[in-house]
C-alpha cells in the first residue's frame, strides 16, 4: 500500500449494454450486484459503505459503477481494502490530478524559457493550417498516469470478469449519447473512460468508440446491473441534488455542481425507479459536500459509513456463510501485487515525431531493475511537459518471471504548431506610457531531433520580428545551435534634470547564431555571434539631437541560472544572468567595444511571506556614449519614482530588497489567481566609466505595490519615490 501512497504524493499525479448478459455462477441464480454511482468528490462515500458490508459479510458477485463509483468499485474489484482505499484518497493531491502542470522546477531549462516574457496561458493549437481546438482542456496525462500507475499495483486483466470480483465501468458514447458498458479492457483504462468528464478530460477512444463520463447517461447504473443479470441490487447514491433555491447559486462551483446535476438527475430517477423490494437503496445525506469538494473526502467516508450502518439489519439480509467462508473470500479478494516488481526490459512503442532514442534517454530505468513508481511517473511527466506528444501511458506486461515496462508514445493530437498571445501595457501618470500586443508561434518538434521553430511578432511602443531554429544536437538534448534573424524597433526618451528632451526612433536588423550547452534543468552556458545594423533618428523634442546609423558585429558569452517556482511573485529559487559581450571592427563592427554585465535574484519564503534581495552591475571597458551599450536605471523596482530608463551611464549598480506578501489565492482545474501586497527598498546609480561607486553616491527609492498573478499575466498598482521625486504605477501583461 506504501507504493501506491507514493504514487499519489507524484502524482500530486467497450461493449454496448446488453452484450454480456450475466456472469456465471454455477452454484446459484442469485445475483448480486453492488451498484455505485457517479459523483465527484461525493463518491468518497462509497468507500464507507464497503467498510460496513465487510462488516456485515456481504460479498456481491459483481460490482457496476460510474465515474467515481467506478474508481472505488475498479479498486476494490482488484484487491484492494476499503482502508487502503481511503488511504489512497486521504493522500492525494486532487488539485494535482485535475491538471497536466508540472512544478516549473521539474521542466526542461528549454521549457522555462516559455515563461518569458509571460503570456496568456491559453495556447491556440493548428494541425496543419487550421486551428484545432482540443477535446479536453485539461488533457488528462496526469490523470492517464495515475490509473496506470493504480493498475499496477492491483489484480489485473484484460477482461474485468477475471479481477477478484467482476467489475463493469459505465461510460457514455459521446456520439450515439448511449450508456456503454466496458468489460474488455484494462482496468486502467475502463476507470479512465467512466470518469472522463466533458470538455475537462479528452474522450478515451476504446473499440472504435469515443467515451467519456458515463454520468450523463446512467449516473446509478441499476438498469445495467438488471440487464447483466442482478436478482439482487444494493445501489449507493451519491449524485448531487438540485439546489431549489437560487440565492445558493452565487459562485462558479456552486453553477458547476448545479449543472453537473442538472446532467445526471433524470437518468438517476429513471434508474431508481427501476428498484424493486428485492433490492436496497442507500443514499449517505452528504449535505453541501460539493462534486468538487475533495477537501472533505474523509468526511463523506464517514457519512457513508454511518448511513450504511444505520441500515444494517436491512443489509444483513445478503450476508454470506460463516466466518471461515467469509475469511477464505476476504483472502481471495485481497489478492494483488504487494512484492516489488523487477521489470527485465524496457519496450517505446513512439509514434510521435521524435527519436525513439531521445524518449528512451529521458528514462533512467535500466534494466534488470525493481519497478519505482516515483522516479517513473516524474519522468513521464517531464517527458509531457516537453509538448511533443500526446497522452503518454505505460503498462507492465508478463509475470514475476519476465516483466516488460511498455511506454506508449503518442503524437499530439493537435499537431506539432501552436500561437500563443500576450498583451502589455504599463503607466506612470506622468510621461510614460507603454502598450504591446505580442503573438509567439512555435513548432515543436520540427524533426526527430527535437528541433524547434519559434516565431515573434509584437505591436506597440515596442515592436519587433524575430525567428528562431533551436537544435539539440544529442539524445540527452544537452548541446544545442540556435540560429536567428530579427527587427526591432523602440522608442526611446533621453532625460535632463528629470524631465524627458528628445525621443528617439531606434530601429535595428541583426542575425544571430548561438551555440551552447544546457545545465541540466537549472542552467545554461551559450556563446552567440551576432551582426547588424541599427538606426536612431530624433522623432520628437530638440531637433539639434544628431541621427545615427551604426553596424554592429561581435560575439556574446552567457550564463544563466532559473530555478524560480513562477517567473512573477516567486516562491522560491534564483534567477541569475552573467553575459560578456565584446564589439570588434575585425567582425564588422563600427567601433570596437567590451561591456560585462551580471544580475541575480534569489526568493525565499515563510509563511505567506518572501523576500527577494536582488543586485545587478554593470560596466563597460570602454568608454563610449552608444545608447545600446549604456546601462538604465529608472521605473518601479529599478529606482522607483524616476522614469522608465532616465538614467544611462557607462556603468551602474543596483540594490533591492523585495517583500511581498500573499493576500489569497483561487486555483482550480490548472488556473490561479494569487492576490499579493508588497514593498521595495532600493539604492543604486549609473556612472561614468572612471567614477567610483560609493554609499554616498547611491540614490535610495522604495516602492509599495498591490499586485496579481492571472492566467493573463501579471498586474501591478504601485507608488514609489526616490530621493525627491514620485510617481504612481499601473502595469499589465508583459511584453518582449
Amino acid at each position: 500500500m506504501r507504493v501506491a501512497i507514493a504514487v499519489c504524493s507524484v502524482i500530486l499525479a467497450a461493449v454496448p449494454v446488453g452484450a454480456q448478459t450475466s456472469i456465471e455462477n454455477p452454484e446459484t441464480d442469485e445475483k448480486l450486484v453492488l451498484v455505485l454511482s457517479g459523483g465527484g468528490a461525493r463518491g468518497a462515500a462509497h468507500v464507507g459503505v464497503l467498510k460496513v458490508l465487510e462488516e456485515l459479510h456481504v460479498a456481491p458477485d459483481l460490482i457496476v459503477g460510474t465515474s467515481m463509483g467506478s474508481i472505488v468499485g475498479g479498486l476494490y474489484s482488484a484487491g484492494w481494502s476499503p482502508g487502503e482505499i481511503e488511504e489512497l484518497i486521504a493522500s492525494m493531491d486532487w488539485n494535482a490530478v485535475f491538471s497536466d502542470k508540472i512544478p516549473r522546477s521539474e521542466l526542461s531549462f528549454r521549457r522555462k524559457q516559455d515563461d518569458r516574457p509571460i503570456l496568456i496561458q491559453a495556447r491556440l493549437y493548428f494541425k496543419g493550417f487550421k486551428p484545432y481546438l482540443p477535446a479536453g482542456i485539461l488533457g488528462g496525462q496526469r490523470l492517464e498516469l495515475l490509473m496506470d500507475a493504480l493498475q499496477t499495483v492491483s489484480a489485473t486483466a484484460v477482461h474485468l470478469d477475471d479481477l477478484n470480483i467482476p467489475f463493469r465501468a459505465v461510460a457514455a458514447d459521446i456520439v450515439a449519447g448511449q450508456p456503454v458498458v466496458i468489460d474488455n479492457t484494462t482496468l486502467a483504462k475502463a476507470m479512465r473512460a467512466s470518469m472522463s468528464i466533458p470538455g475537462a478530460f479528452s474522450p478515451v477512444e476504446l473499440d472504435g468508440r469515443k467515451l467519456v463520463d458515463g454520468g450523463s447517461v446512467a449516473n446509478l447504473p441499476v438498469g445495467i446491473a438488471k440487464d447483466l443479470g442482478a436478482t439482487s441490487v444494493i445501489a449507493v447514491d451519491i449524485s448531487s441534488p438540485l439546489v431549489a433555491d437560487e440565492a445558493d447559486l452565487e459562485d462558479f462551483f456552486s453553477v458547476f455542481n448545479q449543472l453537473n446535476s442538472l446532467l445526471t438527475v433524470g437518468n438517476r430517477d429513471r434508474d431508481v425507479a427501476l428498484l424493486d423490494d428485492d433490492d436496497v437503496l442507500v443514499q449517505p445525506d452528504l449535505g453541501d459536500i460539493s462534486f468538487v469538494g475533495f477537501d472533505r473526502a474523509l468526511e463523506a467516508v464517514g457519512i457513508g459509513e454511518t448511513t450504511a450502518r444505520e441500515m444494517a439489519a436491512t443489509l444483513s439480509r445478503f450476508a454470506t456463510g460463516d466466518d471461515e467462508e467469509w475469511d477464505e473470500y476476504i483472502t481471495r479478494q485481497r489478492r494483488r501485487p504487494r512484492e516489488p516488481m523487477t521489470i527485465d526490459r524496457v519496450r517505446i512503442e513512439n509514434t510521435a515525431p521524435i527519436s525513439d532514442a531521445i524518449v528512451r534517454r529521458a528514462l533512467s530505468l535500466s534494466p534488470p531493475e525493481t519497478y519505482e513508481p516515483k522516479p517513473l511517473l516524474e519522468e513521464l511527466m517531464q517527458l509531457h511537459s516537453l509538448r511533443y506528444f500526446g497522452i503518454i501511458d505505460y503498462r507492465i506486461d508478463g509475470d514475476e518471471s519476465d516483466r516488460e515496462l511498455v511506454i506508449t508514445t503518442p503524437p499530439r493530437p493537435s499537431g506539432r504548431g501552436s500561437v500563443q498571445v500576450g498583451f502589455g501595457f504599463s503607466d506612470d501618470f506622468d510621461s510614460n506610457i507603454g502598450y504591446s500586443l505580442s503573438a509567439r508561434h512555435q513548432l515543436l518538434a520540427v524533426n526527430r531531433r527535437g528541433g524547434e521553430w519559434q516565431n515573434v511578432l509584437q505591436f506597440g511602443t515596442v515592436g519587433l520580428f524575430e525567428s528562431q531554429f533551436y537544435q539539440p544536437l544529442d539524445n540527452a538534448m544537452r548541446w544545442f545551435v540556435e540560429p536567428s534573424v530579427g527587427f526591432r524597433r523602440e522608442i526611446a526618451k533621453l532625460w535632463s534634470d528629470g524631465q524627458p528632451v528628445v525621443e528617439y526612433k531606434i530601429e535595428g536588423v541583426a542575425a544571430e547564431i548561438a551555440a551552447g550547452r544546457v545545465l541540466g534543468r537549472w542552467g545554461e552556458l551559450r556563446a552567440t555571434a551576432f551582426t547588424g545594423e541599427v538606426k536612431a533618428s530624433p522623432e520628437i523634442g530638440d531637433p539639434s539631437f544628431p541621427s545615427d546609423n551604426e553596424r554592429r558585429g561581435g560575439f556574446r558569452l552567457g550564463f544563466s541560472v532559473d530555478t524560480v517556482d513562477q517567473i512573477a511573485f516567486p516562491r522560491h529559487g534564483t534567477e541569475a544572468h552573467a553575459y560578456y559581450a565584446r564589439s570588434s571592427e575585425a567582425l564588422g563592427a563600427e567601433n570596437d567595444a567590451d561591456l560585462a554585465s551580471a544580475r541575480v535574484g534569489y526568493s525565499l519564503s515563510f509563511g505567506r511571506n518572501t523576500l527577494t534581495p536582488y543586485l545587478e552591475y554593470g560596466e563597460n571597458f570602454e568608454s563610449t556614449l552608444d545608447y545600446l551599450n549604456l546601462f538604465k536605471l529608472g521605473g518601479l523596482g529599478r529606482l522607483s519614482g524616476l522614469g522608465d530608463n532616465e538614467l544611462l551611464g557607462e556603468k551602474m549598480a543596483l540594490a533591492r530588497l523585495l517583500y511581498y506578501y500573499r493576500l489569497t489565492e483561487f486555483r482550480a482545474a490548472g488556473f490561479s489567481v494569487e492576490l499579493y501586497t508588497g514593498a521595495s527598498l532600493e539604492a543604486g546609480n549609473v556612472y561614468a566609466r572612471e567614477e567610483s561607486i560609493t554609499g554616498s553616491s547611491l540614490l535610495t527609492a522604495w516602492s509599495l505595490f498591490v499586485g496579481a498573478n492571472t492566467p493573463l499575466g501579471p498586474v501591478f498598482v504601485g507608488y514609489g519615490r526616490s530621493e525627491d521625486r514620485d510617481r504612481f504605477y499601473l502595469a499589465i501583461g508583459d511584453r518582449f
